[in-house]
């Protein structure tokens, strides 16, 4: 099945009729799981430890709209980090944890803290690219041996090296070899993660590179619902969690078609606005693929539920390019010109891993613009 634009101008049709309707090969097929050589009982001790005894402060929200882009704060970041500025770094995380703080587009500053660590800056990268940054962040755990953003500083990296192995291909395609790196690495993750749990110093977002472990390895339903679970209990409006769950539902992984949507639904019941609808949106984002299953399944979402939560995400946090191309598509999907139209106008830059190619993006723009006209 093709799908075309609701518009009639034929040559904006045909332009994103040609792009091939594929699974996108950066987010899809299973990883080839692989037995943990850790005991599961012994990483859902640590998993139901971690948070124990901890009471998340309920978060009156930002007094104004965050001024600072991802990009920037994580460049702030990575300066450190490169500098080996550790004092900086631990101070810094410290207040992230205490402010809850957000970046524009309502990104948590602990999550690009931890993503700007992990992941080298550059086109071409290199083994060498990782293996800086593990030697930085093993200094950094050396140096602060009771600090909890160190470790998991070193595992995330550790699971971005892992990626880098097994390459953005789909699983048929990986090697042995590489997955056998990839593996190790995740297991690498695994471990420091776990030495990380025994500190009386604790960081939401260890629980987010525990789930990028846990599928990795392939951990099974109930598993990973209780890590899900137990993430959310130690803070219930990091909404990264939310979206970490919903990418193991993905049919393409571990779940079945309707999964995520049925998710979706579950976490908008029971959480208030503003949550409500800006967690709908978050999760049926990762449905963001101009591919025929992930326009089906965006399908049977709730477009106005949807629509709701980038209008709430947008008065309390801004946007950010990632949001806006995100809803731009959802837009697309739901057939809403004018709602794309707005979105594209806070685009600086397509990002590909939703549009697939240039040509769809710059198709579907023309095709929004026409409508804001």
């Amino acid at each position: 099945m093709i799908y075309t634009l609701p518009h009639r101008n034929l040559k904006i049709v045909a332009a994103i009729a040609i792009v091939s309707l594929a699974v996108s090969a950066s987010s899809c097929g299973h990883t080839q799981a692989s037995s943990p050589a850790v005991a599961m009982e012994t990483v859902i001790k640590a998993v139901r430890d971690y948070g124990r005894g901890h009471q998340s402060a309920i978060s009156p929200g930002p007094p104004s709209v965050p001024e600072e882009t991802d990009e920037r704060y994580a460049a702030r970041i990575n300066n450190l980090f490169v500098h080996e500025n550790f004092a900086e770094l631990e101070k810094m995380e410290q207040q992230n944890r205490i402010e809850k703080g957000r970046v524009r587009g309502g990104i948590w500053k602990s999550f690009s803290f931890f993503a700007a660590i992990a992941l080298p800056r550059g086109e071409e990268l290199k083994d060498s690219d990782y293996d800086f940054r593990i030697s930085t962040a093993k200094k950094w755990v050396a140096a602060y041996p009771g600090s909890a953003a160190a470790r998991i500083a070193l595992a995330n990296t550790y699971t971005a090296y892992a990626g880098f192995a097994r390459g953005s291909g789909l699983a048929d395609s990986v090697s042995d070899a590489h997955w056998k790196l990839y593996h190790s690495r995740v297991a690498q993750a695994k471990q420091v993660l776990l030495e990380a749990a025994a500190l009386k110093d604790k960081d939401v977002h260890w629980f987010d590179v525990m789930m990028q472990v846990s599928n990795a390895e392939g951990w099974d339903p109930a598993q990973e619902r209780e890590l899900f679970d137990q993430a959310v209990a130690f803070e219930p409006s990091y909404y990264h969690f939310y979206r970490r769950y919903a990418n193991y539902l993905l049919p393409q992984w571990y779940g079945q078609p309707g999964d995520v949507e049925s998710f979706a639904d579950e976490i908008a019941a029971h959480r208030q606005e503003p949550e409500s609808s800006i967690f709908y949106f978050e999760i049926v984002g990762t449905l963001t693929c101009y591919c025929q299953k992930g326009m089906e399944a965006l399908s049977q979402t709730s477009w106005p539920r949807t629509k709701q939560g980038y209008a709430n995400m947008q008065r309390l946090y801004g946007t950010s390019n990632l949001k806006a191309n995100r809803f731009a598509f959802l837009a697309f999907v739901a057939k809403d010109q004018s709602a794309a139209h707005d979105a594209f106008a806070s685009i600086t830059a397509p990002e590909l891993d939703i549009w697939n190619s240039e040509d769809v993006f710059y198709g579907v723009r023309a095709w929004a613009d026409a409508g804001g006209q």
